[in-house]
């Protein structure tokens, strides 16, 4: 059996390594499926705000293990890849309101057919962080709710599933997205979420934190059986 960072750590600090896999057993996600669990903690690692490759690799062998097809999990990569939105719902706000303080016209653009947009609208799914960029650029957001609404109506991951997901990503210690975080609960509230679905979701998340070991520990053994160097006087 292939020794691994986590085998490493029991040798090297068999207290706290004890301590942590009580902590992991209590966040390993009971209330959900376990194949969702496997694409919830590889949702995190992939994600643009961490890109950790050994948690990648991981959890995409433990989500195959747990029964995800090659769709499932490029889903979750289609997922990670649309998180780039929330620059856009953090800043174009942010720009308006400083524009608006130096008296500069607010200009909407030419308002060409945009039936994504309105469709998005209609099923009570449009973020109102977006209005403004809705008038600033119609274009631009219809091209990427073509490619992000999909993820929740192509039917390759249930819709309560893609929230969950959703919640993940942006509470990832990584990222942190409050707003985001807010309106997905909400939504998986919607859907039928419990309570304690939601909260294994982020006792999921907060198992991120390990991955600080898995970097350095074996930095640190490599430092070690180098030796100290020596001072030069």
């Amino acid at each position: 059996m292939q020794t691994t960072v986590f085998d490493r750590l029991q040798t090297v600090d068999p207290r706290w390594s004890a301590a942590w896999k009580a902590l992991e057993a209590q966040s390993a996600g009971a209330s959900l499926d376990p194949k969702l669990v496997a694409l919830l903690r590889l949702n995190i690692d992939v994600t643009a705000t961490h890109l950790y490759a050994p948690g990648v690799q991981r959890h995409v062998r433990a989500a195959l293990d747990a029964g995800a097809t090659r769709t499932e999990i490029m889903a979750v990569f289609k997922l990670a890849a649309v998180i780039g939105i929330h620059a856009l719902a953090l800043g174009v706000p942010m720009l308006e309101s400083e524009l608006a303080g130096r008296g500069i016209a607010d200009e909407a653009a030419a308002k060409p057919a945009t039936p994504v947009t309105d469709a998005v609208r209609a099923k009570g799914m449009f973020n109102p962080l977006w209005d403004t960029l809705s008038r600033w650029d119609p274009v631009w957001l219809e091209r990427f709710l073509e490619m992000g609404l999909p993820l929740w109506t192509d039917g390759v991951l249930p819709p309560l599933w893609i929230e969950y997901l959703c919640i993940s990503g942006d509470a990832a210690i990584s990222h942190m997205y409050g707003h985001g975080t807010q309106r997905h609960i909400e939504a998986a509230l919607q859907l039928g979420a419990s309570r304690e679905q939601v909260l294994d979701v982020l006792k999921i998340v907060s198992l991120q934190g390990i991955e600080a070991m898995e970097l350095a520990l074996p930095m640190l053994d490599a430092a070690l059986a180098q030796g100290t160097p020596k001072r030069v006087a």
